[in-house]
């Protein structure tokens, strides 16, 4: 009888561990279906908000990665195409203007442009610069090399930055709104520079070609020095995007059929060159 009862309970605490054990594993099942559940509804939501952006309207353009890329209005292109109508400083501050990145770029060049000049006897350096824009030029050259004397006149044919100039620096500066090519037989300065000026073309003259044009620019550069010539210029090797191109080794034989003495600086960059004429 003891034996009897003995497996009796027995039996009845296997039941009860069998019956805890199923217990846990029901609410572990039950948990992890909590969980799915909330998976799943929290996917639903977020695809209920992927549903309800809203589509971009006309001033917002769909690039990559699910980002926008804003569309200027045509107030905004305009101030983007003509910042000197609601900047009233733009043309006379900005190296953007001139034709450059920003300042620092310009005044590189235009200490590349001075390594090739030599000022004369009494210390004193003439330039006459084509394609001056708002007569920089004058200003670095005054900046860098203080207490060097600076005989400078500036041409360009652009009469609005060339406005901009003579207010930007008071008048103090000889800037002359003139064709290059008509300029005065006497005047001549040691030397006569071309910093990029013809990389872009101004004149409407469709009967020449870049290469003609700058060809003639050359000579009449050369009728008004007295030491030489010095021009910069682009190959397109680089990223002078836009800009028009010339071939050194091209130019340079012409050169040396046309003048004799020229030298020709290509250790300037990917896309730029210096091209310097000596008189005779």
């Amino acid at each position: 009888m003891l034996n009897k009862l003995k497996k009796l309970f027995m039996k009845k605490e296997k039941m009860q561990t069998l019956e805890e054990a199923n217990g846990e594993a029901i609410r572990e099942d039950f948990k992890v279906y909590e969980e799915q559940m909330k998976a799943q509804e929290e996917s639903e939501a977020a695809a209920e908000n992927i549903d309800s952006v809203p589509e971009p309207d006309d001033s917002t353009v769909s690039v990559v990665d699910g980002a926008t890329e804003i569309v200027p209005t045509e107030e905004e292109l305009n101030q983007m195409n003509n910042p000197a109508d609601v900047d009233p400083d733009y043309l006379e501050y900005s190296a953007e203007a001139v034709g450059y990145q920003d300042r620092k770029n310009q005044w590189e060049m235009y200490r590349l442009i001075t390594t090739y000049l030599q000022a004369d006897e009494d210390g004193e350096l003439e330039i006459l610069d084509f394609g001056c824009g708002r007569g920089d030029f004058d200003r670095f050259y005054n900046t860098e090399f203080p207490g060097q004397e600076l005989d400078y006149v500036g041409v360009d044919m652009n009469q609005q930055i060339i406005e901009a100039g003579k207010n930007a620096y008071n008048d103090e500066v000889d800037l002359r709104c003139m064709d290059w090519f008509n300029l005065p037989k006497d005047l001549k300065q040691d030397w006569v520079i071309n910093v990029n000026s013809n990389n872009l073309r101004y004149d409407a003259d469709t009967t020449k070609t870049d290469v003609e044009y700058l060809q003639n620019t050359i000579h009449a550069m050369y009728r008004h020095a007295n030491k030489g010539i010095v021009l910069m210029l682009s190959t397109g090797l680089g990223h002078a995007d836009g800009l028009i191109n010339f071939e050194p080794s091209s130019l340079l034989q012409w050169a040396i059929k046309e003048f004799g003495i020229v030298t020709l600086d290509h250790s300037l960059g990917g896309d730029l060159f210096a091209i310097i004429i000596y008189k005779n």
